[in-house]
């Protein structure tokens, strides 16, 4: 650690990451919810996998997501608050990213991370601030699962 710059003395002392390795109450490991840029989610082996997810006890239903960037230019990253088992749909989150030490609004549906470095890390810690706005069309993000509760398909 002598001949370690600012720079990585900065990443490994980053508390807010370590809270979350070292969570008391919620020992899960990340959970993936997409391989990489594989459109189909299933596993591909050059498109590695690249969006974690981890439940944790910081704040009422947190969750540490994570995106990686595996290729070698930067990219824009994107998913749907559905892809996850762990994110539940109708609920909107803030989103400070735990890197830069930053909060950076609301996610309502989805979330964008523009510009990623080749090879970098989006850490953000998604936090319930309730259900998402109501007269938002369609009812849901993926139409194809759109439900009324009456159990009825809502085109």
């Amino acid at each position: 650690l002598e001949t370690a710059s600012n720079q990585m003395i900065e990443i490994l002392m980053n508390h807010e990451i370590i809270a979350i390795n070292q969570d008391p109450v919620i020992g899960t490991g990340f959970t993936p919810f997409r391989w990489g840029i594989n459109v189909s989610m299933a596993f591909h082996p050059i498109k590695l996998l690249t969006y974690l997810l981890k439940s944790s006890s910081q704040t009422t239903l947190a969750m540490i997501h994570c995106e990686i960037n595996t290729l070698d230019k930067p990219v824009m990253m994107f998913f749907n608050l559905t892809e996850s088992l762990w994110i539940q749909a109708g609920i909107q989150y803030s989103y400070p990213d735990l890197w830069a030490h930053s909060n950076n609004g609301t996610a309502v549906r989805n979330f964008a991370a523009y510009n990623v470095p080749p090879h970098g890390i989006v850490a953000l810690l998604l936090q319930d601030t309730g259900d998402e706005p109501e007269g938002l069309w369609p009812p849901c993000i993926v139409t194809e699962w759109c439900i009324s509760q009456s159990c009825i398909r809502i085109n």
